[in-house]
């Protein structure tokens, strides 16, 4: 059954997976809203020009849509004008979103269903991913319940994300796990081995949902224990609007074991990955996060907030690394401090981490998009 999938722009971790998707015969067309990704552009939040240094138009079928206002990227911009003609062919039966709950996917799912296109939809939303009350999740369950009957299959990309769902009174038969993966073998480290000093990366936006800030605060805190600031090393990689206030807290509180680096493409970024011993990430909201399933496949223990969506499915506590209670500073410094005390545990976790990250590929988004195929089939 020929799909076409909608995606606002070229994105760095999808392009791989529909390669892999168009390579074992899933017969997938991408219909992007935007080129913006494709050549080098402004991140706003990054706040610089970035260029991810890989080709993400390679490898698979795709067409950009012709559109009017801005080229950028949000839930109105941009408006395409001929996107009606592209699904209205007998050969497309199925239509793929990616997000739920913005006008143009809903505009989407309406006409996919005014034309019988079958509806896939994938999403990155958990409970945690909002911060919300009452009247938000009732809210949301009202959503749910009128647009259920327009949507074919969820294809959920991890457990957080099926229960939100399933809490949400989504079908579980309509619920097809399609998980959030990274192209492991782009980013592994053959050769596993602990830095002679210990190595902790971040890699993220530096912006405050991804706890940048909280990090630091743990190091000073880590800093007062004998040798610690002598015997470890924290990377801080990645640009934002706080990176010169996070700058100015190092320089102050004199963590001398904290080095900044600016962003880096995935291609560098793996460099970084396969040179240091364990992935922080301390984010108080996180879909998913696959800066960790990189991470892993390049052979990091992770330290993770419980509010990251992958921790769920990929971190073990004691097993590859550990897992604290999301914004307590506290709890977050006793998590680093424990794998410190133990470096003769450091190997076991990195390899661990790898050994887990292996069966999470892209073979299992294959097996879930042909289950969800054969059920819009029957």
């Amino acid at each position: 059954m020929n799909i076409k999938y909608i995606l606002t722009h070229p994105i760095q971790y999808q392009s791989p997976l529909i390669k892999f998707l168009h390579k074992n015969k899933i017969k997938i067309k991408v219909l992007y809203r935007s080129n913006m990704s494709a050549k080098k552009y402004f991140d706003p939040e990054f706040k610089k020009k970035i260029s991810w240094g890989t080709n993400l138009l390679q490898g698979y079928k795709y067409q950009f849509l012709n559109y009017i206002g801005p080229n950028k990227v949000s839930t109105i911009f941009p408006i395409t004008t001929d996107f009606v003609n592209k699904i209205m062919d007998d050969k497309t039966k199925i239509i793929w979103i990616h997000g739920i709950k913005n006008w143009y996917n809903l505009c989407i799912i309406l006409i996919a269903n005014i034309f019988n296109k079958k509806v896939f939809a994938r999403d990155e939303v958990t409970h945690f991913s909002k911060n919300r009350n009452f009247i938000n999740k009732f809210f949301n369950y009202l959503f749910y319940n009128f647009f259920d009957f327009f949507i074919d299959i969820y294809l959920a990309i991890g457990s957080e994300n099926k229960k939100y769902y399933i809490d949400n009174n989504i079908n579980p038969k309509k619920i097809v796990i399609v998980p959030y993966v990274v192209d492991n073998n782009f980013f592994k480290k053959k050769n596993i081995k602990k830095n002679k000093k210990l190595t902790f990366l971040f890699a993220a936006k530096l912006i405050k949902k991804k706890g940048a800030d909280l990090l630091l605060e743990a190091i000073k805190i880590l800093n007062q224990s004998v040798n610690f600031s002598v015997n470890s090393n924290f990377l801080i990689v990645g640009d934002g609007y706080m990176k010169n206030s996070l700058k100015e807290y190092a320089k102050i509180n004199n963590l001398k074991n904290v080095n900044f680096i600016p962003f880096q493409n995935q291609k560098k970024l793996s460099k970084v990955y396969q040179n240091s011993d364990v992935f922080i990430m301390p984010s108080l909201i996180e879909p998913w996060g696959l800066t960790v399933n990189e991470a892993m496949a390049a052979g990091n223990a992770i330290i993770s907030s419980n509010s990251v969506g992958s921790s769920f499915d990929l971190v073990f506590n004691g097993i590859n690394g550990f897992k604290f209670k999301k914004d307590d500073v506290q709890d977050l410094a006793k998590k680093i401090f424990k794998i410190y005390q133990n470096k003769k545990n450091i190997k076991k976790y990195k390899l661990n981490s790898q050994k887990i990250i292996s069966k999470w590929n892209f073979n299992l988004c294959l097996v879930g998009i042909k289950k969800a195929i054969s059920k819009v089939k029957n």
